[in-house]
């Protein structure tokens, strides 16, 4: 008998999914992206561990600077209450200074300053003189000098003493 072959040469064989091959694959596929992000994400900690070391490096310096701003300000303020304190001197130097001027060129010969003193504008002086001619030329002197602030410039209060020494304040 005779044999026909109805079939058209050889038929190839589907390939099939090999399931025993993916189980082995997709463990690999996991194992890789987990070592990928835990590379990436240690990485990542690294580099912001270094940031914060940087940040806090920084820190530092700026206390150490912000302590030297601190310093620099409480001299600056100690030195303007010494400037202060030198401009209000110097404001104060005239008045004791017009005051001694007067004085000096109010005094007459033969009368002797024993003390002297000055509160605010009040000025207070006591002394010796050979009589009270020469106490009332004194007084006379200071009168015609000017007050500083137009207060009468003196006026005596008492006189004692024995006659040829005569002490006066005024």
């Amino acid at each position: 008998m005779i044999r026909i072959n109805l079939v058209r040469g050889k038929r190839k064989k589907r390939r099939e999914l090999n399931v025993g091959s993916a189980w082995i694959a997709l463990p690999l596929v996991v194992l890789v992206g987990a070592i990928y992000f835990h590379t990436t994400v240690s990485g990542r900690i690294s580099k912001l561990g270094a940031d914060i070391v940087k940040a806090n490096a920084d820190i530092a310096r700026l206390k150490n600077e912000i302590g030297e701003v601190e310093k620099f300000k409480a001299r600056k303020a100690e030195l303007q209450k010494k400037v202060d304190i030198i401009s209000n001197l110097q404001k104060g130097r005239s008045g004791p200074v017009r005051y001694f001027e007067a004085l000096s060129a109010a005094i007459p010969e033969k009368c002797w300053i024993d003390t002297l003193g000055v509160k605010d504008e009040k000025v207070t002086l006591a002394g010796v003189a050979l009589n009270n001619y020469t106490i009332a030329n004194f007084m006379t002197a200071l009168g015609q000098t000017g007050p500083p602030s137009g207060r009468p410039a003196a006026s005596a209060t008492s006189c004692w003493g024995p006659p040829n020494r005569r002490r006066w304040r005024a």
